[in-house]
């Protein structure tokens, strides 16, 4: 079962779109590192919460979270992965 997690704030990470993607995690459920979305044109963009951010005082609807792009997905569970 996949985490399924949508990244908060995914506009932020991969633009506004009128195709309906959700920005879904794509690693395994109760992973134990940061959120990782595939996005429709094959690029790779790790998230997680900014637990540092003091701005939005961790409201679960607009917390803030930290992004970036990734060149391939770590393997976590010794398993291949592919996507």
């Amino acid at each position: 079962m996949i985490c399924g997690i949508i990244a908060p704030r995914q506009h932020d990470i991969i633009g506004y779109r009128e195709d309906n993607y959700l920005a879904e995690c794509i690693l395994q459920s109760a992973h134990n590192s940061p959120h990782i979305i595939k996005t429709p044109e094959g690029k790779f963009f790790a998230w997680e919460d900014d637990y540092e951010c003091d701005c939005c005082e961790f409201d679960e609807d607009e917390r803030c979270t930290i992004y970036w792009e990734i060149s391939e997905i770590p393997n976590l569970s010794g398993k291949q992965v592919r996507f």
